[in-house]
């Protein structure tokens, strides 16, 4: 097991193995502002989450991640129909996988401007920082191989540096669709002696996109998929669907008490299945469990994400 953890070292300090940089998330569909700043204010509300996902479950060193964010719009009071808007939001989050830690902690302003009285098109940026750190005290190597090993060489590692990362995003109570960049400055992480090539932030792109069918006076289906590219890594698709049950008498809303359930499949990852309710018209509880389809499956018992959410009308 100790050679697993010396694995993660590489592909999380390493530059070529950059697509482990950003957190994973199964649980996106409740919470797009994770995957793009320009969902900031989209429903208008004060929306505050947390979520932590344990992933590979079993498997020693394998990421844990937690995460809280806040975003709404401002002067909600203000903004008439068919009116530009302004939103704004905050996410803190940490990493940690084996040896590395990374914390990060972001601000959030999108502008959301009327196509027409029902489609919005915003843009939106996250600033902040990321601090990442390496503990080569959780490093174990073959005896006399730390003075050859150009990372535990260094000792531990600890670096702070900006990040911004910017995107838009075109929604209405039908449809949506987004492209994000994140970590778009590509800062340097660490810099070793006989590293040719520094490690570096990777930039990733996302693309998104779903439609909300009305296929029950209380119930909505919601077909999504969502695009991940990261530089020398391949690319991977999300392909979703999701259900939700609406407790009403009258036109649906997202202010209805309801239930929900989906699945979900990463390609050469996992498949995903996904249940969740919200209560008291703003309370919002959700559960999801990978169960992996690539060679992890035979080191680990699948992936656990929880996350809770409260609406402030």
């Amino acid at each position: 097991m100790k050679n697993y953890i010396l694995i993660f070292c590489f592909l999380l300090v390493g530059s070529a193995a950059v697509a482990q940089q950003k957190a994973l998330y199964s649980q996106y569909m409740t919470n797009y502002y994770l995957l793009n700043p320009a969902v900031a204010g989209i429903e208008k509300d004060w929306n505050l989450k947390a979520g932590y996902r344990n992933q590979w479950v079993g498997f020693e060193g394998a990421p844990k991640t937690f995460y809280l964010s806040g975003e709404a719009a401002l002067f909600k009071k203000d903004i008439q129909e068919g009116q530009a808007y302004h939103g704004v939001g905050g996410y803190v989050y940490t990493d940690q996988t084996g040896p590395t830690t990374r914390t990060g902690m972001l601000l959030s302003y999108a502008y959301h401007v009327p196509l027409n009285e029902k489609v919005y098109l915003s843009s939106g940026v996250f600033a902040g920082f990321q601090q990442y750190r390496f503990d080569a005290d959780k490093i174990y190597l073959a005896e006399g191989s730390n003075e050859r090993d150009p990372v535990t060489r260094n000792g531990n590692l600890n670096s702070f540096m900006p990040d911004l990362s910017v995107g838009t995003f075109i929604h209405s109570d039908k449809f949506f669709a987004g492209v994000s960049l994140f970590q778009v400055l590509g800062n340097r992480i660490f810099e070793m002696d006989d590293v040719e090539d520094p490690s570096r932030l990777a930039r990733h792109l996302m693309v998104s996109g779903g439609y909300n069918l009305d296929v029950h006076r209380n119930i909505v289906v919601t077909p999504s998929v969502l695009l991940k590219y990261v530089n020398a890594a391949p690319l991977q698709a999300d392909l979703n669907i999701k259900g939700a049950y609406h407790f009403t008498d009258g036109e649906k809303s997202k202010h209805d008490n309801m239930v929900w359930a989906g699945v979900s499949y990463r390609t050469n990852d996992a498949v995903v299945g996904l249940m969740g309710l919200q209560f008291k018209q703003q309370y919002e509880l959700s559960y999801s469990y990978d169960i992996t389809t690539s060679p992890m499956s035979n080191y680990s018992a699948g992936s656990h994400e929880i996350m809770l959410g409260f609406r402030l009308n």
